[in-house]
């Protein structure tokens, strides 16, 4: 490790006294954030000896219950690289841990194949290379507030502490619950994220945080802090913070939705490179909703008239219920990815499905839209370019990710290969499960 870096982690101790445990944190292929934990002396020795965390390669291979999913080995290593540019003090437990993000290397000291947030890095540099533009990416998290239901101490259940609640509303209801919410904006802030706006949306006790654009993986970094730091406060107020993508059936649901703008690096560049880079991901939707829409539960949320995206690849401008709403000629908001997705994941789709658009000069079609596309004519949709119907499920997606050869290539094989081994297992998982009972083991993991 670097003279930096060792001067970065003790000047993090200077300025955090107390600190005796330090997390490891990583995000597997079903979106569930783990951690190995160190002793403050031991993690200091690892990172004056340049070290990486030896752990299991069976670690993006597991299926709900800890099993491998089908064809995956139990024999294998690789290495946690702590990344010191995203340590933070966690909140609650009196701070006495530290958190940090992590990539994975295998035994040459090169990214694992497998891991999504080196891939996430490589695609960010290679669209640039290819293009001559930088992509930048805002996430708006939204997050529904749960009461939580106990019996003799255990949790029981959950329940929804405000219905006199609606999009941008400021009700008595809504009242009652702002000491939470001001706090999780205060400590969004005190982790140096740099917020930029709260407020209620629609469903009961929903609410979006808007979060600061920033490249690629740091966005991704970041969005991740951020539901950590969320879920960390609300328990606080025997609350739980949830991304369930589809709680109520009368109302809309939980979008991660993303924004993304490609950039020139030389401001004499147009912006027809922007247009082909989002053609591409129209080109690609079905494939990519494999990592953005990765739970069956994900597409009860994709329905006309819920603000949620809409049934076809297409786009228009500040249409709210496209897949793509087109905010600047070069910047988009993609609506359909929630919270149950692996952000760096569903990115590396996206970005390979923008890079593919780049090489292959793609006009931009499926648009403009000005309704929901779901509500068009044939004749309407064929005349704006809309051909491509959405995948309904998780299966339909993968399907589509699995006969897309460019989007496998660009993510990365072993990666695609590996994601859909895990999300045909989890597929299966769910299947035995009963509604009730698949509603509550998302809501206590998302």
């Amino acid at each position: 490790m670097s003279t930096s870096e060792v001067a970065r982690w003790a000047g993090f101790l200077d300025q955090n006294n107390g600190i005796e445990f330090v997390w490891l944190q990583y995000i597997t292929y079903s979106a569930t954030t783990v951690v190995q934990i160190m002793p403050i002396d031991r993690f200091t020795q690892l990172i004056k000896d340049g070290q990486g965390l030896p752990i299991t390669k069976a670690i993006y291979h597991l299926l709900p219950g800890d099993v491998l999913a089908d064809g995956a080995l139990p024999s294998g290593a690789c290495y946690l690289k702590p990344d010191l540019s995203t340590l933070y003090r966690q909140r609650g437990s009196n701070s006495h841990r530290a958190v940090v993000m992590t990539s994975s290397l295998d035994s040459d000291g090169k990214p694992l194949a497998e891991c999504a947030r080196s891939r996430l890095d490589h695609l960010t540099h290679l669209l640039t290379q290819q293009s001559g533009y930088f992509p930048l990416v805002g996430f708006e998290l939204e997050v529904v507030f749960l009461r939580l239901v106990r019996r003799d101490g255990k949790v029981v259940g959950y329940e929804s502490p405000s219905t006199n609640h609606s999009i941008f509303s400021m009700t008595n209801d809504d009242k009652q619950t702002l000491d939470l919410i001001e706090e999780i904006a205060r400590a969004l802030l005190e982790a140096e994220i740099a917020l930029e706006k709260f407020h209620a949306e629609s469903a009961p006790g929903q609410w979006e945080f808007v979060l600061p654009k920033d490249t690629p993986v740091k966005a991704a970094d970041t969005l991740l802090k951020a539901r950590a730091i969320i879920i960390d406060v609300a328990e606080k107020y025997d609350m739980r913070a949830t991304m369930h993508p589809r709680l109520f059936p009368t109302s809309a649901g939980s979008g991660m939705h993303t924004h993304i703008s490609v950039n020139p690096i030389d401001d004499s560049q147009d912006l027809v490179g922007a247009e082909q880079f989002f053609a591409g991901i129209i080109e690609h939707f079905p494939a990519v909703l494999a990592f953005n829409l990765a739970h069956d539960a994900s597409y009860d949320r994709v329905q006309s008239g819920t603000w949620s995206g809409g049934e076809y690849a297409a786009w228009g401008w500040e249409n709210k219920e496209m897949p793509l709403r087109r905010i600047t000629v070069n910047r988009f908001e993609v609506k359909l990815l929630d919270g149950l997705a692996n952000p760096y994941l569903a990115l590396c789709g996206m970005l390979a499905a923008g890079i593919d658009g780049f090489r292959r000069k793609l006009p931009l079609t499926g648009g403009d839209c000005r309704t929901a596309s779901g509500l068009l004519s044939a004749a309407d949709r064929e005349a704006l370019g809309i051909k491509t119907p959405l995948p309904k499920s998780l299966t339909e997606s993968l399907d589509a990710l699995e006969a897309d050869e460019k989007m496998r290539e660009l993510v990365g094989p072993v990666i695609a290969s590996t994601y859909l081994g895990v999300k045909r297992g989890e597929v299966r998982h769910f299947k035995g499960l009963g509604d009730e009972e698949t509603k509550n083991s998302l809501i206590s993991k998302y």
